[in-house]
């Protein structure tokens, strides 16, 4: 569905309509398919997919800017439950410097507030142009000097969104993309948090969930993740496992520092191979993560140092 959100004036004088495509729509399936063609075939295939079907709960928008009728700027969002990751934007090569981010953009913030969100994430080149267009929308580097970026509606959005209470296990759907980044994107936390899908320290998850999200769709026999969601609607921990080498497979385990005790579920839920070596990396000061390690009988077999100095221990069951 197309809603007009409203008209821009550039700086070149043109009129800009501004409006959403709420997916599916495959009326604008074609288009929005080649405006954004230059994408990586993850990206692509995610953009295909929620064109022409639901997608779980995942909610997607396309916020464009019109000449004479004519796409010339986007900016994507995917979100669910008032968390969001920004994405994809693109203008013309010959409609840029015009202002037609901004304008779209102005129109995409409101636009979002008006329906509650609550955080928002995005990713982009540090002290780049764009990272003072969003900085000027609200949006801050979640750690200095980073071009990982997130907007929060108000100052204890996050603490709200992590707040401790009972939770679940599920398996990952498509709604849990945004919130799968406000896990990976927290500050505290152990830094070590994925080798599988080569997550350290806080890391917007925008491009790694679709590895994951094709992993456990094309894969299934090789790939397994389990998340804890609250009550509240947060995910709090996950659990990723790669069994691709019959002799020898990879466990992940992250969570968020008040949810630690609640983790054994997940590998308990997981039922890891019974006939291959189960390896677990993790920091040599992760104490929570090598008391959960120790708590399911993993022990310490070796360890290593990475390039960047951090100790590393080797666990396997």
């Amino acid at each position: 569905m197309y809603k007009k959100l409203g008209e821009t004036n550039l700086k070149s004088g043109e009129l800009m309509e501004v409006g959403v495509v709420i997916t599916p729509d495959l009326d604008y399936s074609n288009e929005l398919g080649k405006f954004l063609g230059h994408k990586p075939d993850h990206y692509k295939w995610h953009i295909d997919q929620c064109l022409q079907k639901t997608l779980d709960q995942l909610e997607t928008r396309f916020y464009i800017g019109k000449l004479n009728g004519q796409i010339i700027s986007n900016i994507m969002t995917t979100e669910f439950e008032g968390i969001g990751i920004l994405g994809h934007v693109f203008t013309l090569p010959d409609q840029r410097r015009k202002g037609a981010c901004k304008g779209i953009m102005t129109y995409q913030m409101q636009d979002f507030a008006s329906r509650s969100g609550r955080m928002l994430y995005l990713g982009t080149g540090y002290d780049s142009a764009p990272y003072w267009i969003y900085h000027y929308f609200g949006f801050r580097s979640v750690y200095p000097k980073s071009g990982f970026m997130k907007y929060s509606a108000h100052i204890n959005s996050e603490t709200k969104h992590f707040f401790f209470s009972e939770s679940n296990v599920k398996k990952v759907e498509w709604n849990d993309w945004s919130h799968l980044t406000a896990l990976t994107g927290i500050v505290d936390g152990t830094y070590f948090r994925s080798k599988i899908y080569d997550i350290q320290g806080p890391t917007n998850f925008e491009s790694g969930f679709l590895r994951l999200k094709q992993n456990l769709q094309i894969k299934p026999d090789h790939y397994k993740s389990l998340l804890l969601k609250t009550g509240n609607g947060a995910i709090v921990a996950f659990a990723n496992l790669d069994v691709s080498n019959n002799k020898k497979a990879y466990l992940d385990l992250f969570s968020h520092p008040s949810f630690w005790s609640q983790t054994p579920r997940l590998i308990t839920e997981m039922e890891l191979p019974p006939d291959a070596r189960v390896i677990c990396e993790t920091g040599y000061e992760d104490y929570e993560r090598i008391a959960v390690l120790e708590q399911i009988d993993f022990k310490q077999k070796s360890h290593y140092e990475t390039e960047d100095g951090r100790q590393t221990l080797i666990f396997e069951n």
